[in-house]
């Protein structure tokens, strides 16, 4: 790992100046410290703040990842990071950089105060809707993310299983049971397709998704597979975007 005083001292006056509102100037400092410093942590971390500060999450996250794996107790990177993927509504890949922060973190530090803080909110929430605490979330979200990536390789079987386990872990998750439906009429089961999409509108009439796909699957023949390409899967998260988008400012 590099370690070089004078350079966290002109990575912190670039930032300095980031914070002033003084963006292309700062960014302008740090890109050439990347250029000439690629490997230092402290570099890449700035890169991430700055790309974040620009609302481009996905390379901040990676940044924020280079520097961890350069420096893996960097408790900033990890805040940082988890804010990005707040942005991103990614919440799963959220938590689970607020909880680096507070494992690596000084119990003292104010990051790791609003990271405990953030943490709490979110499993009372959960436990409140869904009964389950903040690991079995994870563990959920985890399943559910592997089934969607199942889903776009229409690896319909795989796909199935992976939602299953997913539900086995939280029954009332809404787009488990919508996928599971699409999956199983991608491979000719109706029936089972039809009693998935209901349990997913049962628990929210609201799910246009289902709504859509339930008149479709009711006009296939048992052993007809639906033979359609999937093309959003996480409804919710791109409902909130596409909120985000319009409202023109991040929603809570």
């Amino acid at each position: 790992m590099e370690i070089d005083p004078e350079i966290e001292e002109v990575v912190d006056r670039a930032l300095t100046l980031v914070e002033q509102g003084k963006l292309k100037a700062g960014e302008a400092i740090i890109s050439k410290l990347k250029g000439e410093h690629p490997d230092n942590y402290w570099v890449n971390y700035a890169m991430g703040v700055v790309r974040s500060l620009n609302g481009e999450y996905d390379e901040a996250i990676v940044y924020f990842d280079k520097a961890i794996s350069i420096f893996p107790y960097f408790v900033e990177a990890y805040f940082n990071k988890a804010v990005a993927h707040k942005s991103k509504n990614d919440i799963i890949d959220m938590i689970k950089a607020f909880q680096r922060v507070v494992e690596f973190g000084d119990r003292e530090d104010d990051l790791v105060r609003q990271a405990q803080d953030i943490l709490g909110d979110i499993e009372q929430s959960i436990k409140k809707s869904d009964g389950m605490d903040l690991d079995l979330y994870i563990e959920s979200g985890e399943r559910f993310t592997e089934a969607v990536s199942f889903m776009e390789k229409r690896e319909w079987e795989k796909a199935i299983d992976s939602f299953q386990e997913s539900l086995s872990k939280n029954k009332n998750h809404v787009q488990s049971y919508g996928n599971l439906g699409i999956c199983y009429a991608q491979i000719g089961k109706k029936a089972e397709a039809i009693r998935a999409i209901e349990e997913a509108i049962r628990l929210d009439p609201t799910y246009e998704p289902a709504i859509t796909n339930r008149i479709i699957i009711e006009s296939l023949e048992e052993g007809e597979r639906l033979g359609l390409d999937v093309k959003s899967i996480d409804y919710y998260k791109e409902q909130f975007l596409e909120e985000e988008k319009i409202l023109g400012h991040p929603l809570t």
